[in-house]
């Protein structure tokens, strides 16, 4: 299990120069292209998006209210929590009528990844058990992770933190957290 502390990292600016991200977990094919990855963006004022072509790409408001997302001349408002999966060398730009926000990205080359992402409510009563291949991220609220391991010490989770190489570990707390499968195609 390892525990990415996310607004704790390094941020780096869009590769338009509008804004700044935060990555969570890349995978890189053997030839430097990339393969996947998962990103934490702050989004502090409208305007176009970068383009990655050849990769899908899941949008998700993490934080703030709304989010109006124009892909390729189609208009989405996008409400807190709720993913949007769209075509990632799209031309798309974005308004926010309610002020900034934070949008966790999940990128993937679509002829050797495939990605899915729902976003859940926690609960202290039912644990979620995760699996090799999971990564999981708190929108809000915290949460507490165990290691079935019995030598494994248990982690507290705050809002944007991550969970990754999860195998055998289960999750309990109180809010909302985004739970990310990437899978070979």
């Amino acid at each position: 299990m390892r525990l990415v502390h996310t607004l704790e990292t390094k941020p780096q600016p869009w590769r338009n120069g509008a804004g700044q991200t935060r990555d969570i977990a890349v995978e890189s094919h053997d030839d430097g292209a990339p393969g996947w990855r998962v990103s934490l963006a702050d989004v502090e004022r409208g305007g176009p998006f970068s383009e990655f072509p050849g990769m899908q790409r899941i949008f998700t408001l993490a934080s703030g209210e709304l989010a109006l997302l124009t892909v390729d001349g189609q208009e989405h408002a996008l409400e807190r929590f709720r993913p949007l999966r769209f075509d990632g060398g799209a031309k798309t730009t974005c308004a926010l009528p309610t002020g900034a926000v934070k949008a966790l990205n999940v990128f993937t080359d679509p002829e050797r990844y495939a990605a899915g992402l729902i976003v859940f409510e926690l609960s202290r009563k039912q644990r979620l058990r995760l699996s090799a291949g999971h990564i999981l991220v708190l929108l809000k609220g915290q949460a507490s992770i165990e290691a079935q391991a019995p030598t494994a010490e248990a982690a507290t989770m705050s809002p944007f933190d991550a969970v990754l190489d999860a195998e055998d570990c289960a999750v309990t707390g109180r809010g909302f957290a985004a739970l990310i499968s990437i899978m070979a195609a």
